[in-house]
Order: C-alpha cells, then sequence, then structure tokens
C-alpha cells in the first residue's frame, strides 16, 4: 500500500510540475496592409495596429499561446463587456500547435475582459473600445492639451501633425488624393462606426493649393478635427480616458505593429517590412527582473528611450521587460527636435572619449560600443563577462577604446570612415540596396539595417559612393594595403581583408591560453594575455573583421601581437626581382580558388584586373601602391560561371595578360 502512495505522489509531483510548466497567455496580434494583403484565405481581411485601446467596432486579432504545452480545445469567451454589447468573435487561425488566433469585435464603447481556457489553463486580456474626438476638441472643457500641453507642443513639430495639412496644400505631393486619407487622418476606419474622420460628412477638394485645409476646416469642421496624424492615432482613441488610464482607456505601445498601420502598405511605404527581417526584431533571449536594467537600456525599445531621458534603473517606472528594438525605440514620436526625430545625436565611449563625428549614426553609437574601460579592464577579476560588450563597432570605428600597452610599443592608424560619411553607421547599413527584375527593393539596406539580403548577397552599392565598384562583388573581396603589403596575417597570399583579419585573430589566439574569443579568463592569465583578449574581443564582436577601419584594426591586431612576442611578418618578398614579371596562375585549372603571382623590381602603382573572354571586367583585385617584391593575391570565383578568364596587370610601361581556366 505504501508502495502505491508513493508511486501516486510522485506521478501527482511529475503532473503538477508539468502543469506550472507550462503557462496560458493572450496578446494582441497587429496586421499592417501588406499582411492582411497578403492572403485571400485567411482570417486577416483588415490591417489592425495591435492596441488595446480601440475604436468601437474595430476588428481585433487575439492570439493565445500555451508556452511549453499543445493546446487542445480552447474555448473563447467574454467575462465582461460594455452595457448593451454583444461582441463578436470571428474566424479562428491555428498558428502551431500551441498557438491560435481569433478574430474579435467590440461593439458599444466600454471595457471587455476576453478570455480564453483549454482544460486546466486559462488567461484574459482587457481591452477598451471608444470613440475618437481629436488632439484641439473640446469635451467638458478638456482637451489633451489640458493635461499634457508639453508634449502636444513638441507634437505640434512633427510632419505626424501637418501630414493632412501639407497633402492638401498641395506641398507634399503632386499624387496626393482620397486614398491618403485613411492614413493621414485620425480613426479612419471603413468598418466602424467610431467617430473617426470618415464617419463625419468631407469631400476631397479638387485643387490643392494654398488656403485650401482652411476652406475644408470652415466647410467640414467635424471630420477636420481629426485631421492630421493625432495623439489618438497611436495611443487609441479617448473617449473614456479623461484622466483615466485603468482598463486600457489610454495606452501606449512601443510596437511595430502600431507605426505599420500606416508604415507598411508594401508599396510606398515598407519600412516595418524591412525591420521585420534586421536583428533589431529579434527579442533578446536574456532573462528579465531586477538586476538586469542595463541590459534593458539596449536591447528594448522602451529602455532605450528611457535612457536617453535619463531614467534611473532604480526609478519605480524603469521597465525591466524585454522586446524587440523597435520604430519608438530609435523614433521619438512626439519630438522633432533631431532629423528624422531620432532620439539622440550624442554619444561617448564608456572611457568618456566624446564621439565627434558620426551624424545620425551617432544614435547607433549609444548601444553599439563595448561598454567596458579597455584599460582597466585587465584589473577586474576575471570571469565570464570579461572583457568588452558584444557588437563594438563604436570602438572601432572610432579607433579608440583599446588597450595600448603604454603607448609606446605601437602606433594605431585608422581609416577615417566616420570623417568622409556624414552620417557614420546610417550612410552604410541604410543606404539603398539594389532592386530585382521587378523594381521591388531587396531586403537590405535601409531599416533592415543589414549589409546583406537574406540571401546572403552583399550590399556593395553601400561602398560605391566612394570606392564606386573597384572593391569586388562582396565584402569578402576587398582587398586592403597598408604600407604595400597586402599580407597582413604573413601567409605568403594577399588574401580579402577579412580573410586576412581572421589569421591575425587565429594567431593573436593561439598565443592566449585558450583561443577561443568567448573563453572566460582565470587568475591564471596574465596583465598581458588579459590586455591581448580585450583588444581581440573587440575586434571580433566588432564582427566587420576590418571593413568598419581597416587600418584601425590591422595595426590593433599586428600590435598586440607584438606585445605577446608574437612575429607577423610583413614581407612579400625578401629578394627583390630584377624585372616585372606576371606568372601563370596556380593551382589551374581552378575551383574555385586560385593564387595569382607577379613581381615588381620597385614600388610601384599596380592595377590587376580579371576579364571574362568577352573583355567584361569581372574584378578588379589590385589597384594599389604596393612595395618592391613578389606579390600572390587570391582569386575567388565562387560566384562564377565555369569558362576561361584573363587576368592583366598594369603597373608603369609594363602590361601583360595571362588566361585561366575555371572548372567546376
Amino acid at each position: 500500500m505504501q508502495k502505491k502512495v508513493t508511486v501516486l505522489f510522485l506521478l501527482l509531483f511529475v503532473v503538477t510540475g508539468l502543469i506550472s510548466a507550462q503557462t496560458m497567455q493572450i496578446t494582441t496580434y497587429g496586421v499592417s496592409p501588406r499582411e492582411a494583403g497578403l492572403s485571400d484565405n485567411d482570417i486577416f481581411t483588415s490591417a489592425y495596429n495591435g492596441l488595446t485601446n480601440v475604436g468601437v467596432g474595430t476588428k481585433m486579432y487575439l492570439k493565445a499561446t500555451l508556452a511549453g504545452g499543445r493546446l487542445n480545445d480552447p474555448q473563447w469567451s467574454t467575462t465582461e463587456r460594455a452595457p448593451g454589447s454583444s461582441p463578436k468573435f470571428g474566424g479562428i487561425l491555428d498558428v502551431d500547435t500551441s498557438s491560435q488566433i481569433i478574430v474579435f469585435t467590440p461593439d458599444k464603447p466600454g471595457k471587455y475582459v476576453v478570455q480564453v481556457s483549454d482544460g486546466p489553463y486559462s488567461a484574459s486580456i482587457v481591452i477598451n473600445a471608444a470613440k475618437y474626438i481629436g488632439v484641439y476638441n473640446e469635451v467638458g472643457n478638456v482637451t489633451c492639451q489640458t493635461c499634457h500641453p508639453s508634449v502636444v507642443e513638441k507634437w505640434e513639430g512633427t510632419d505626424h501633425s501637418t501630414i493632412m495639412f501639407r497633402g492638401v496644400e498641395g506641398t507634399l505631393s503632386s499624387h496626393y488624393n482620397a486614398n491618403c486619407l485613411s492614413c493621414h487622418t485620425t480613426g479612419y476606419d471603413a468598418n466602424a462606426e467610431n467617430d473617426g474622420f470618415d464617419d463625419f460628412e468631407f469631400v476631397f477638394p479638387e485643387n490643392l493649393t494654398e488656403g485650401t485645409y482652411q476652406t475644408l476646416i470652415d466647410q467640414y469642421p467635424d471630420a477636420m478635427q481629426r485631421a492630421n496624424v493625432q495623439c489618438e492615432s497611436c495611443h487609441g482613441p479617448a473617449s473614456g480616458h479623461f484622466g483615466s488610464t485603468k482598463d486600457s482607456r489610454i495606452v501606449v505601445s512601443y510596437s511595430t505593429d502600431n507605426c505599420a498601420l500606416c508604415h507598411d502598405d508594401g508599396h510606398y511605404h515598407v519600412y516595418p517590412e524591412q525591420w521585420d527581417v534586421s536583428r533589431h526584431a529579434e527579442a533578446t533571449s536574456y532573462p528579465t527582473g531586477p538586476g538586469r536594467e542595463s541590459c534593458v537600456r539596449c536591447h528594448t525599445a522602451k529602455g532605450f528611450a528611457q535612457f536617453v531621458k535619463g531614467i534611473a534603473t532604480n526609478d519605480p517606472y524603469f521597465d525591466p521587460s524585454y522586446q524587440p528594438i523597435t520604430c519608438a525605440g530609435c523614433h521619438d514620436p512626439h519630438d522633432a527636435t533631431n532629423m528624422h526625430q531620432v532620439r539622440t545625436v550624442n554619444a561617448s565611449l564608456a572611457d568618456g572619449t566624446v564621439i565627434e563625428q558620426g551624424g545620425l549614426g551617432k544614435l547607433c553609437m549609444n548601444c553599439h560600443q563595448s561598454r567596458r574601460v579597455a584599460n582597466s579592464s585587465y584589473t577586474q577579476t576575471p570571469s565570464r563577462h570579461y572583457g568588452p560588450h558584444y557588437s563594438t563597432a563604436a570602438d572601432v570605428l572610432n579607433a579608440a577604446n583599446v588597450v595600448t600597452f603604454g603607448d609606446t610599443l605601437f602606433t594605431l592608424a585608422s581609416t577615417n570612415h566616420l570623417g568622409v560619411t556624414e552620417n557614420g553607421c546610417v550612410d552604410c547599413h541604410m543606404a539603398e540596396g539594389e532592386t530585382d527584375a521587378s523594381g521591388h527593393a531587396q531586403l537590405v539596406g535601409k531599416h533592415t539595417f543589414s549589409m546583406s539580403t537574406p540571401t546572403g548577397v552583399d550590399n556593395m552599392k553601400a561602398c560605391a559612393k566612394c570606392h564606386g565598384y573597384s572593391l569586388g562583388a562582396s565584402f569578402e573581396d576587398v582587398r586592403f594595403f597598408l604600407n604595400g603589403s597586402g599580407d597582413h596575417d604573413g601567409d605568403g597570399v594577399v588574401e580579402g581583408l577579412q580573410d586576412e583579419v581572421h589569421g591575425l585573430l587565429d594567431y593573436l589566439g593561439s598565443l592566449l591560453p585558450d583561443p577561443d574569443p568567448h573563453a572566460t579568463p582565470d587568475t591564471t592569465w596574465t596583465k598581458e594575455q588579459l590586455q591581448a583578449a580585450y583588444n581581440m574581443r573587440v575586434i571580433y564582436y566588432d564582427g566587420s573583421y576590418g571593413i568598419h577601419n581597416p587600418k584601425f584594426t590591422v595595426t590593433l591586431l599586428k600590435g598586440t601581437i607584438k606585445a605577446l612576442g608574437g612575429v607577423v611578418s610583413v614581407e612579400e618578398s625578401k629578394e627583390v626581382p630584377t624585372n616585372y614579371a606576371l606568372y601563370q596562375n596556380y593551382p589551374n585549372p581552378f575551383n574555385p580558388t586560385t593564387n595569382i603571382k607577379f613581381s615588381l623590381p620597385k614600388a610601384s602603382h599596380v592595377k590587376l584586373t580579371v576579364y571574362d573572354v568577352l573583355g567584361k571586367e569581372v574584378q578588379t583585385l589590385v589597384n594599389n601602391q604596393l612595395s618592391a617584391g613578389t606579390h600572390t593575391i587570391a582569386f575567388n570565383g565562387a560566384n562564377l560561371a565555369s569558362g576561361v578568364y584573363l587576368y592583366r596587370i598594369e603597373s608603369g610601361d609594363f602590361v601583360q595578360v595571362n588566361k585561366m581556366l575555371l572548372v567546376k
């Protein structure tokens, strides 16, 4: 009997543990106009901004998720509803075995509590339905300005506050028409009666000229109370607000779903579509709660907004929860002080270095930096958090906050990418990408912030403004020569800069007790080894492998190797040849890489170019001043078709062409 009781107790314990490990949750599910138009065979028939404060009659999408389990038979209901309401549940979409989306439409002003139950699991969400009133519309002698005068004043300086005004006055676009009003007004919803712009009499003007806006105010005062993108467009209708924020009577959302309602139509407005494939769209996996606030400042939209505003992490209103970096994280919807309403154009490194150059890119540099002081890092107790924080681009771009071993061992050089770009990070990572055959922009650059498409095609167009297309077809092709040498890792072959930097990192790692950049140092590591590990991690976590700052990257790694007693040869050849020569590539035939060797009797400017058999330029391998000696250049034909190719060298009066064969 005792054995049976024990077995039953253990079984109950296991089942209870499984149940407690599974949690039910309801969230809103925003759908942009682009997403709503992707299919005629799903439940998404209209757009929804994901707010819990919505206009009466708004078609909402609610998502139930059973974390750690499988849904069996979810049952949806309203446990509380507005007086006289008969809210409707609509179509259902099973996303996967653990989540389901349902359509819900509140039909009267007031509070709704929607519940979903599935066996022992249940969850609920509070929704408020209301009507739109307009930012300047007095209701009981109260307007938005009554309680929020400074916010309204700042908003009046934004493009949102004048978007319809500029449209009907003829200064926004020559193509401005009635179709634009759904996003350029407040509360517009053709499927609902919510006292939004479209619920009042309005006729679009035939002539878009100066003075038209005031004429429209005189003719259609009720509709024009909701003109332009007002507070309620982002916070939800305010007829139930009047100082009360309980039960979602007004909401603040940093979700991209809110912006996507107008900025993601799949045609002219594509920012959220681009953001969807960015790393910013991925919520961090770090745990939440007290002690993680310093992480939140750069891992969430609201955390960054609070950081810029100077809100301390011990402030009772500081939000330590984790969400993605969304539109409202980088852009302040209420303040147009900075171009594009970015939250800040000031930044400094952890060691106190004030970043002077970089324009709008300084916004990015607040987070994409080491967050550690290099020259004091080795005094810290070694731990798994030793060294710079991930993403050290700002330190590398500014050639600062690294260990220099007393400033006498080596000299750091710097490629002035920040000086020659007006907006630093933005000019490259948000550069326009190439388009496909249909003319649709590839998902690269702009608000993807990516230098490569999802299929791995590098956006070399970002470099073309300064370099033309001389750098090659990808970042792997980019070669860098310093003092006439391109073989930085000393292996005898000039490879792409990124390969050379990988070689330097591998060599530096071999001089440390543990070569892994993620290794946890212990007390056996010497001061010099800890300092060298710090520098190695700055370059490794930068992620560009030299592209951000070629001179700095190469000189820092070589100098750090020297500090540990290592040697990297910068000699292309110990013997200076007496004649110019271009040798046959080896191997030949090749697939996909080969080496091209040539000799220079004196320092010369060299241009080495590969052509196809029709004479079309394929790639320029070298276009630099090189030192005297014998040089070997690696060529990668992975993206080329099989066939005969020509390689041509020009140096002074010396010109020669050889053939090579690519066989795949």
